[in-house]
């Protein structure tokens, strides 16, 4: 693939994106995470008073147990299952970057493990560089509180916030920065460690460079990224949409199994992708799409026609969690690309960098 180190680059990430590797390796995460959180939001109302049955028709295979009144370990358990699918994402974002990384240098046979063995050696950087900068920005926090304090001591008070005034506006512009520099860091801190090999410290100093040098630039790329995102999720669920019309025009039809079909798949997708959450992701677009896709009959279903629903509405729920895992690989790739910008226009195409030795070189280069 030709790079040209410009917004042109930021357009192949969709196509890049759609790599076997790439996309199964966030489905995997998904797969797991996803399970995880069920159970323990099921556990979680189910400890708060809530029967299983209840839960099923409230929640169906969507369980939210925030929304109810929890006790104080089945809040713990539905925000440790929250925590564990977050970290999940966060970590298969780097791991992501680091294939496509790899691709970009030619290796289109960097697996799925390969990458899973990089973020188990640089794990801690990836999660501690955003806390850091949020660490730096608790302690301007607590410090100017602490200040805050000692100007109600009475007669002196007034000088503590008058002599070294100046001082605290600059530090409350270092502490918009810094926030800056936080959400930059949320955003960038997987591409970051797989393209760079930094550690914590190095990760760091790379998100304040860039939120320095680059703002503006950050923030327009990433406009740019967003919707191509979004774009490729609906043409994605389009052509799975037209394959569930095409599947129900087949096997509805009256010489095989007719009205049966459409209530099998009409019941299994009413529980595996149900329409009010489709509506809160989607808005209106999902109101045309589950009425021209997905058959709506009101037929009940018995025996194995059941069980014929529920294999259904698994494989479903698989591809769901394909689409969702496509859309964070086009996100993932597309934030490599804008890195790569980026730093190419500081003089270092980390493409060639072969290690960080060669990063440090060429940095002292410029």
């Amino acid at each position: 693939m030709e790079i040209f180190f410009n917004i042109k680059d930021i357009f192949h990430a969709p196509r890049s994106a759609l790599s076997l590797t790439k996309i199964l390796t966030f489905f995997r995460a998904h797969f797991v995470s996803y399970f995880a959180y069920l159970i323990a939001n099921y556990a979680a109302l189910f400890f708060s008073g809530n029967t299983l049955i209840s839960i099923w028709k409230s929640h169906g295979m969507y369980p939210y147990a925030y929304a109810h009144e929890l006790n104080w370990y089945s809040s713990i358990i539905f925000w440790a299952s929250v925590a564990y699918w977050l970290l999940a994402i966060y970590g298969t974002m780097c791991a992501v970057s680091k294939i496509t990384l790899q691709e970009l240098r030619g290796d289109y046979f960097y697996s799925i493990r390969d990458a899973h063995n990089f973020i188990e050696k640089n794990w801690y950087p990836l999660i501690f560089t955003p806390i850091t900068i949020l660490m730096i920005l608790a302690f301007y926090v607590l410090s100017t509180s602490f200040f805050g304090l000692l100007s109600k001591i009475p007669l002196a008070g007034s000088l503590i916030i008058s002599i070294p005034f100046l001082i605290y506006l600059l530090g409350a512009v270092f502490a918009a920065y810094t926030f800056y520099v936080l959400l930059i860091s949320i955003i960038f801190t997987p591409t970051i460690i797989a393209t760079t090999k930094e550690d914590t410290m190095g990760s760091v100093f790379i998100s304040y460079m860039l939120a320095w040098r680059y703002p503006l630039q950050i923030i327009g790329y990433k406009l740019i990224l967003t919707p191509i995102v979004f774009a490729s999720q609906i043409f994605l669920i389009a052509m799975i949409g037209s394959g569930f019309k095409i599947m129900d025009l087949i096997f509805s039809n009256s010489f095989l199994m007719s009205d049966r079909f459409t209530a099998i798949f009409s019941t299994a997708a009413s529980f595996a992708i149900p329409k009010k959450l489709l509506n809160t992701i989607f808005g209106s677009f999902s109101d045309n799409f589950y009425s021209f896709c997905i058959p709506n009959t009101y037929q009940k279903i018995n025996g194995f026609d059941i069980i014929s629903s529920f294999i259904i509405g698994f494989f479903i729920i698989m591809i769901a969690l394909l689409c969702i895992s496509y859309a964070l690989s086009v996100f993932s790739t597309g934030s490599v690309y804008i890195l790569n910008i980026l730093m190419n226009r500081s003089g270092i195409n980390f493409i060639d960098i072969k290690n960080k030795e060669d990063l440090i070189s060429k940095a002292a280069e410029k």
